[in-house]
């Protein structure tokens, strides 16, 4: 894939990734987000997923008055998954960060995320702000009460507390990652729900950090925000030709947290402790959804 506009600024401390996919109704206010950082060393990587409507024309006009901007366009849908891990594997900076081209952000998000990420424990590898809800307008709705922080010295007590508590992808779209952190970790999965393993993953090799501010604003609307959408629609974010939902996306999460553990820094007796609570905790599931599934037969 070859770069099609854009001339990288040499050593940026922070690269930024902006995978889009038809996002042209959002995409000029994610830009305008990004571009009007506090924090100005930066590279923004875009990577156009092979957009049908106006999206390729609005990112060859911002790369045009910004040198900042490094622009890819994918021949084909890759899948979601693919291309957000695309742009990160474009990063050339120790810390990147991912941009929604649905969403906005804080002017000052980068700034006070970096902030901790050079200036405190070197042992974080991720921190992020606390998520606002907005709807198509802009307008505010409830704040999430779902983000978290994992600040146990055990990795293994980091790795359950953000298995438990993740729902929404909110600290990798809000947050600044250590970029080899994300290396480690396989970057994301192509398929649904691969950003809770991720986040899991990274948990397993340094802390988690929430800043106590509203620094994200996620847009929470239907057609843009994929727990709103059908199954059906979610599989086609991944696999664009796909007819009908995916029957193995839970087998995949399961598997995906398996390998994190295989890949961590844990030690034999570690990897061994966290196989036994990943697998622990697929049985426990699968024994849950077999006695309710009778009450599921019988209630309908």
């Amino acid at each position: 894939m070859a770069e099609i506009a854009g001339d990288p600024v040499p050593t940026p401390l922070v690269s930024l990734g902006l995978p889009v996919f038809n996002g042209e109704e959002f995409l000029s206010r994610a830009l305008d987000g990004v571009l009007a950082q506090t924090f100005s060393n930066f590279e923004l990587i875009i990577s156009d997923n092979a957009s049908t409507d106006a999206t390729p024309d609005i990112i060859r006009a911002y790369a045009a008055r910004d040198s900042r901007i490094r622009c890819f366009r994918q021949e084909t849908n890759i899948g979601v998954g693919n291309n957000w891990t695309f742009v990160a594997k474009q990063a050339r900076a120790s810390l990147f960060k991912w941009a929604s081209a649905n969403d906005e952000y804080a002017p000052d998000l980068v700034e006070r995320c970096v902030a901790v990420m050079l200036r405190r424990d070197p042992s974080v590898v991720l921190c992020y702000g606390r998520t606002q809800f907005i709807d198509e307008a802009s307008r505010p709705l409830g704040i999430y009460s779902g983000d978290f922080d994992a600040l146990a010295p055990d990795p293994l007590q980091r790795y359950a507390l953000a298995r438990r508590k993740v729902i929404l992808g909110t600290p990798l779209q809000s947050g600044v990652v250590r970029r080899n952190a994300l290396m480690q970790c396989g970057y994301l999965g192509n398929y649904w729900c691969s950003d809770q393993v991720l986040i899991a993953s990274l948990a397993l090799h340094g802390k988690i950090v929430l800043l106590p501010e509203v620094l994200f604003f996620r847009r929470w609307a239907k057609g843009v925000a994929s727990p709103l959408k059908t199954p059906l629609e979610r599989e086609q974010m991944y696999q664009p030709n796909a007819v009908r939902p995916s029957t193995f996306v839970r087998l995949r999460w399961h598997a995906g947290q398996l390998a994190a553990i295989l890949r961590a820094p844990l030690g034999l007796k570690g990897r061994i402790h966290g196989v036994s609570a990943v697998l622990g905790f697929t049985v426990k599931r699968a024994l849950a959804k077999l006695r309710a599934a009778p009450r599921r037969i019988f209630s309908g």
